[in-house]
């Protein structure tokens, strides 16, 4: 696969006046960094809600299945709602056990099933699914009806992948009902377009303490600044321009500006990743995944993870670059489910996490010279 790298990824503790930032002058200044970028790459984000309510549809479950919410939020006039279901092992409902809780927004796929929810119990790991759908569609000739679009009307910015990232936070704001779940340590995960979602997610709400995006490419976990052209051995990479024609809605409108001039944006997708530290970030890609970009999610990710170090967090930050295409199945949740619980207990990050996928690629984020 031919590769072209628009130039190195831009610093993300650098100041206007050409010094760097102190970790601390960091942290006091991510929520203005967010905003910033947020606004550019995904039109902003929906205010937080004035009201959330909570209600259980199900007869209350201690037996290891499954309870069903259902999610009223919004504003004190009107609310969305969506439907939210918890597994956990078997303990009693009183709140004298809270179990780490792997959340996935990927109701609509068929991805995180049984096998998963069982492996998640193994490690006494609770797991959530809602469908955020609900709270956005995903046709780009629908237009801004339904969801969060007749909650906020007045804002006309925000895209789906915005929506569909408040609804992890929100969800986050109804964890406090649910009586079994450790609110302390819930782990995202999203593939695709999902996976787009968790990482913004993940960089709004410093409450969420793991994320994992999951193959999610290009406006997700690949740097805009590195494209792969198609060879006679695999295709091209998915870039800006094809983003637009094909998903307008997920794009926010200022971002525009900057297909086929990718190398112009003062950010690129690492400085996402870098607002989760000092949280726990892994990101899971498929080195034959061409249309996702693997090589330009590696180059994203060594970004994150020199911005990890430079926070003194650096064993935080892991990948995972399997064989294959594109898939969200066991094998991934369960990685993802091990990470969770091996940090939970204080272990180190695997080895197999920190392998380099292409060290032919020669990826500079020495941002000190």
């Amino acid at each position: 696969m031919s590769v072209k790298i628009l130039g190195k990824l831009p610093d993300p503790f650098k100041k206007e006046d050409g010094t760097r930032m102190t970790p601390d002058e960091w942290y006091a200044q991510r929520d203005e960094l967010f905003c910033k970028i947020c606004d550019i790459e995904f039109g902003g984000m929906p205010p937080r809600p004035e009201v959330v309510k909570v209600t259980r549809l199900t007869a209350p479950r201690a037996d290891g299945g499954t309870n069903v919410y259902k999610i009223w939020a919004g504003t004190k006039e009107k609310q969305v709602s969506f439907l939210l279901d918890v597994t956990a092992p078997a303990s009693k409902l009183d709140g004298s056990v809270k179990f780490p809780l792997l959340l996935t927004g990927d109701g609509c796929y068929t991805t995180c099933e049984s096998d998963t929810i069982e492996k998640a119990k193994s490690l006494n790991i609770a797991v959530a699914r809602f469908n955020r759908l609900e709270l956005a569609n995903d046709d780009k000739g629908a237009g801004r009806v339904g969801g969060l679009y007749e909650i906020y009307p007045e804002h006309k910015t925000f895209t789906a992948i915005s929506a569909w990232a408040w609804g992890y936070m929100t969800v986050m704001d109804a964890l406090s009902y649910i009586p079994n779940v450790d609110a302390e340590n819930v782990g995202i995960t999203g593939h695709s377009r999902g996976g787009k979602t968790v990482m913004l997610a993940a960089a709004a709400d410093t409450r969420i303490k793991f994320v994992c995006p999951n193959n999610s490419g290009c406006h997700g976990a690949a740097s805009h600044r590195l494209k792969c052209a198609a060879t006679e051995y695999s295709g091209r990479s998915e870039e800006l321009s094809d983003m637009f024609k094909n998903f307008p809605h997920w794009m926010g409108e200022k971002l525009e500006a900057y297909v086929g001039k990718e190398e112009t944006l003062p950010y690129d997708m690492h400085f996402f990743g870098a607002l989760t530290a000092p949280r726990f970030y892994i990101q899971f890609e498929g080195m034959q995944d061409y249309w996702i970009n693997p090589k330009g999610a590696w180059m994203n990710f060594c970004g994150v993870k020199e911005a990890y170090r430079y926070l003194g967090c650096e064993d935080n930050a892991a990948a995972w670059f399997r064989p294959g295409t594109h898939r969200h199945k066991l094998p991934d949740f369960s990685e993802f489910l091990e990470f969770m619980r091996s940090k939970i207990n204080g272990r180190p990050t695997a080895e197999h996490l920190k392998i380099n996928p292409y060290p032919e690629l020669n990826i500079d984020t020495d941002w000190t010279k």
